[in-house]
């Protein structure tokens, strides 16, 4: 009986022993200040109170695994990383020491506030990380930016659901005050979710998006638009035979409508006059050029070249083509565009239905980048999406105007696609921009055969087509016999190569073979001897007759 009392005490004696050591190894108040700006970025200072009941080789306290910035006590904090948090080297305080310990930790985490799969903002901080050692108690302050419109919930590494009920929580303003009603768990981790208004922070939305399904409906807009045009537009490319000869009938100013049922280029169609003896062509001194009558014209021209030839000289022997008569003209024939019937089967609305649904996907494009920017701004979306629109237009017409010498849109084009590109980026939507950038561009080009043709409309682009691949590839020994045959043949064939925009690439295809004076193009102070000088001479002039006719809307009510 002795020795089972003995055993007893003993026993109790250990026990004694044992649990105060472990009650006493415990935090007794943490309490945490987190302050978010407007583009989601917390600062938080932690300040907390631990117990060690005996010395600890290494103490620890854990921190959120995405915490950058680390301090304690005002220095920068020696910080491990393990498991799913970051852990606080507790050594400069306690000293290798027992006892009680108060210490304050400061970081930052980025990207608290992002977007979930509905596009919605959702504000997501740790409070608890899962220190070692229960708490004696627990509290925190949150600020935002803005007024706090929706009620916190809190997800506990212990209770999963329901921890509400184990807090105290208050929300005034834009504070959201919490404080534990009972003693935290040991490893105990809390993790609090807000939902919260985009207007309140602009620099995190831009990652947002302002609706789920807008890729999906990006993709079918294009869908759509690529079907429509295999349908309906889709033109049969013919093979392009070696031509050295302009086509049959039709002429340099003709090329828009033949190629892409645009109107007619008047100043082609004028030096297409000049070369058939119509008129001749002076570039003065001053830079000025003048158009010289030098017979009318008859029967064996069109009658819409008859009325726009009578329209430029009327009663006059010699007409500024650098001045606002001749700018009116090329406009007022550039947007005629002629019946198209023996041409194409397609209609011109079918291209611009195209055209439509094609700008579409920008016009989504655009809404996108909108939701980056400010998820809940209306008015910001239906900005950027006709902004988009009016991108995408661009950028088809610079892929349509490859195949003709007014590469304006080209240029024009690049640009919005750059400073969309820029836009795109900045809101994080570049992803989607590119290929629909892609896809205005390749839609330009598949509209710049302007569709499904005729047998004459097919064969016309086949001589065309043909007409363009000789003059960019054509072997100087060739065209020396041809020189041979006709000493005017590069000036033939020259308005056609300016026209289809491989000027440059013909003439040097002659080298610095000397050809001789041009009879319709007259140039008082110089005389070009070389087909590169003759071609350089050509595309100023064009460039000056057309230069009052391509100004800019503002400037011409200016006046300039």
């Amino acid at each position: 009986m002795k020795r089972l009392i003995v055993l007893l005490l003993a026993g109790a004696v250990c026990l004694g022993l044992v649990l105060p050591a472990a009650a006493r190894s415990q935090a007794g108040q943490l309490s945490t200040q987190a302050l978010v700006d407007r583009n989601g970025i917390c600062a938080v200072t932690l300040t907390a109170t631990v117990t060690y009941d005996e010395p600890v080789t290494s103490p620890v306290f854990p921190i959120p695994a995405g915490a950058e910035s680390v301090v304690l006590g005002g220095s920068p904090a020696t910080v491990y990383n393990a498991a799913s948090a970051r852990w606080v080297s507790l050594k400069d305080v306690t000293r290798g020491n027992a006892g009680t310990f108060s210490f304050t930790i400061g970081y930052t985490l980025h990207g608290v506030v992002a977007a979930d799969e509905e596009g919605d903002l959702i504000l997501t901080l740790e409070l608890l990380s899962g220190f070692t050692y229960p708490m004696e108690g627990f509290q925190a302050e949150i600020r935002l930016p803005g007024e706090v419109t929706h009620d916190p919930t809190f997800t506990s590494g212990y209770y999963q659901t329901g921890a509400e009920d184990r807090l105290r929580i208050s929300v005034q303003g834009d504070t959201i005050a919490i404080s534990s009603l009972e003693q935290v768990k040991d490893h105990e981790t809390l993790v609090m979710t807000l939902p919260v208004e985009g207007r309140m922070f602009p620099g995190a939305a831009r990652t947002a998006r302002v609706l789920g399904t807008l890729d999906l409906l990006l993709a079918l807009a294009v869908l759509v638009a690529a079907v429509y045009y295999l349908i309906v537009l889709r033109p049969k490319l013919p093979r392009r035979p070696w031509r050295p000869t302009a086509p049959d009938g039709i002429s340099a100013g003709d090329l828009p409508t033949w190629i892409m049922g645009a109107g007619r280029d008047l100043t082609m169609l004028v030096v297409t006059w000049a070369r058939l003896g119509y008129l001749r062509i002076v570039v003065e001194d001053t830079g000025r050029v003048v158009l010289h009558k030098r017979m009318d014209m008859g029967n064996e021209r069109s009658p819409f070249e008859n009325r726009c030839y009578k329209n430029l000289f009327g009663r006059r022997k010699m007409v500024d083509a650098t001045g606002e008569h001749y700018a009116r003209l090329v406009r007022a024939v550039g947007r005629k565009v002629p019946p198209l019937g023996e041409i194409y089967r397609t209609k011109p609305r079918d291209v611009k239905i195209f055209q439509a649904l094609s700008a579409l996907s920008g016009v989504l494009s655009g809404v996108a980048i909108a939701g980056a920017l400010a998820a809940h701004s209306t008015w910001l979306m239906v900005l950027l999406g006709l902004a988009g629109g009016a991108v995408a237009l661009a950028v088809q017409a610079a892929g349509r105007c490859l195949l003709l010498r007014d590469r304006r849109p080209l240029a024009l084009g690049l640009v919005c696609a750059l400073l969309w590109l820029v836009l795109g980026v900045w809101s994080g939507e570049w992803i989607g921009a590119v290929p629909v950038l892609a896809y205005q561009f390749l839609a330009g080009i598949g509209v710049a055969y302007g569709g499904k043709r005729t047998p004459l409309g097919q064969q016309a682009l086949k001589e065309i087509l043909g007409l363009r691949r000789f003059m960019g590839k054509v072997s100087k020994r060739e065209l020396q016999q041809y020189l041979k045959n006709d000493p005017g043949y590069f000036h033939d064939l020259a308005p056609y190569a300016l026209a289809l925009g491989v000027d440059k690439r013909f003439a040097r295809r002659f080298g610095r073979l000397r050809l001789p004076e041009c009879t319709y193009l007259i140039q008082s102070h110089q005389r070009p001897a070389t087909a590169g000088e003759w071609a350089q001479l050509l595309r100023q002039t064009v460039k000056d007759m057309d230069a009052k006719a391509h100004r800019l809307p503002l400037d011409r009510l200016r006046g300039r």
